[in-house]
Formats: C-alpha cells, sequence, structure tokens
C-alpha cells in the first residue's frame, strides 16, 4: 500500500488556504513536523491519525490515500486476526490490536464490539479482571450513544445488562433490561407481516430458531424457580412441535439434546425421574 498522507495533509491544508504553523497550532505539533510529514519524510504517529483526519473533514483512510479494495482487504484482515486471537485465548492481543484498529477506523460498531469482548475475557486478579469488565462497559456505552447500526446497538443494549449485573450493580442492569423492546416489536414479527410467498416461509422458520431459544430458556427458568422439571419436559415437546426433523439445524439439536438431558437427570416432585 502506498500511503501518501503527507501530499493528503499538503493538499487539505492548501484547499483551506492555511499555513503549516496554522495546521501545527491546531493539533498541538510543531510546525517542523508538519513540515516533515508534506515532504514525505516521515508520517503521524498512529495516534495522530484521527484528529488529523477529523481537523480536515475527512477519513484516516481518506488521510491515508488507501483505495477501497485496500480498505476493505485490511479491515477484512484485521478481523480475521481477531477471531484467530479468540480461539486461540489470546484476549489480551486483541484488545491491543482493536485498540490500535480502532484508531484507523473510529467508532467502528464491529471494532467496538470486539474490543468490549474481549476486554471482559481478560484474566487478572479480582481487581484487575473488574478493571477491564468496567472498561468493556464503557466501550458498551460508547456503542448505545454514537453507533447508528440499530443490530449492534440492540444487542449492546441487551449484553450491557449483564456486564452491570457484574459489577455489583443489579438496579441498573434491571432498569436498563426494562428499556428492552418486547417479544412483540421485533424484526421477525414484522417480517411474517410484510413478506410473501417462500421470503414469508423463511422468515418464519427465522424466527422459531430465537423463539426456540427463548421458549426454553424461561421455561427453565420456571423450572428452576418452582423446581419443576415438568417444566423442561414442556420445552422439548414445544420444540419438536415447532420443528419438522428437516428443519432442526445444529442450533436447534444443541437446544434439544440439553433439554433432554436436563430432563433425563432432573426428578420431579415425588422423586420419580421424567421419561
Amino acid at each position: 500500500m502506498n500511503l501518501s498522507v503527507g501530499a493528503n495533509i499538503r493538499r487539505k491544508r492548501l484547499e483551506r488556504n492555511l499555513t503549516q504553523e496554522e495546521v501545527a497550532m491546531q493539533l498541538a505539533v510543531s510546525s517542523q513536523s508538519i513540515s516533515k510529514w508534506e515532504r514525505g519524510e516521515g508520517y503521524p504517529d498512529i495516534e495522530m491519525l484521527p484528529p488529523l483526519a477529523h481537523y480536515f473533514g475527512i477519513s484516516v483512510d481518506e488521510l491515508l490515500g488507501v483505495s477501497k479494495p485496500e480498505k476493505e482487504a485490511r479491515y477484512a484482515q484485521i478481523n480475521s486476526e481477531w477471531s484467530e486471537n479468540n480461539e486461540n485465548g489470546l484476549h489480551s492481543e486483541n484488545v491491543h490490536l482493536m485498540k490500535n484498529s480502532l484508531k484507523l477506523y473510529p467508532n467502528d460498531p464491529l471494532l467496538l464490539v470486539q474490543l468490549s469482548t474481549s476486554l471482559e475475557k481478560l484474566d487478572g486478579t479480582a481487581e484487575e479482571k473488574d478493571n477491564y469488565l468496567r472498561e468493556s462497559i464503557a466501550v458498551q456505552e460508547q456503542i448505545i450513544n454514537y453507533c447508528d447500526d440499530c443490530e449492534v446497538r440492540a444487542a449492546t443494549l441487551y449484553n450491557i445488562c449483564f456486564a452491570y449485573q457484574k459489577i455489583g450493580e443489579s438496579e441498573k442492569a434491571i432498569a436498563q433490561a426494562e428499556k428492552l423492546p418486547n417479544l412483540y416489536k421485533t424484526r421477525e414479527n414484522a417480517l411474517v407481516y410484510l413478506l410473501e410467498g417462500e421470503e414469508r416461509r423463511k422468515a418464519a422458520l427465522n424466527a422459531l430458531r430465537p423463539l426456540a431459544w427463548v421458549t426454553a430458556h424461561h421455561l427453565t427458568a420456571l423450572s428452576e424457580t418452582e423446581k419443576s422439571p415438568s417444566y423442561l419436559k414442556k420445552a422439548s415437546d414445544i420444540i419438536d412441535i415447532l420443528f419438522e426433523d428437516n428443519d432442526k439445524d445444529a442450533f436447534i439439536c444443541r437446544i434439544c439434546d440439553k433439554l433432554k438431558l436436563m430432563t433425563s437427570s432432573d426428578v420431579n416432585d415425588s422423586g420419580n425421574r421424567i421419561r
């Protein structure tokens, strides 16, 4: 990738009829640094790229002279590296990767989510893990306040409830949970009304998958609170009714297997195993 950051700084500066000294003063650097960058004798530190881009009203990629294919390839490489690190438990490396990547892609929703996730997976003392969790919450609050991707924002609104719970702020967790949309006002429920034919059938099947998890989740909660494993049997039966065998993907099969395992190992109130 041939970076043209110096030429772009010079071009944007001249477009605004600014001197090197004026730009330097606004960015709290020396005019010699601006001159050096424009001559191509060095590059700004990565920390300087977001404020430089913001100052000139352009993206970091535009400042760097990165083409769209180069940008997409680099972004894909970042996310591929994150996934590989995550699979191998290299969460500290992922925190460093995401923080550096966010300097190139400020406020990028996916990178912020991955940073938050990695922070929550860091190990350490109880105090250190609490600090990591609080930093993750700060990142999630940034997503909620500034992200315009409705799906990422909705997922974060949900996940932050449990982050609050983990740091002992139960009232805040519950208050946040109560703000979440109910089961009726969802994408899935809207689509089955709006679509027709095969698309409507697919939308209905796709809607049943999360409903299967919700059904199992809530009936499991009833089973635990009322100490009645019969609810687990009901959940398993409901899922069997909802799906034909050829519609049961791996996700649904895992729910079914888990429920059947729970119902076979639990006992009912009279001490008899449920068959």
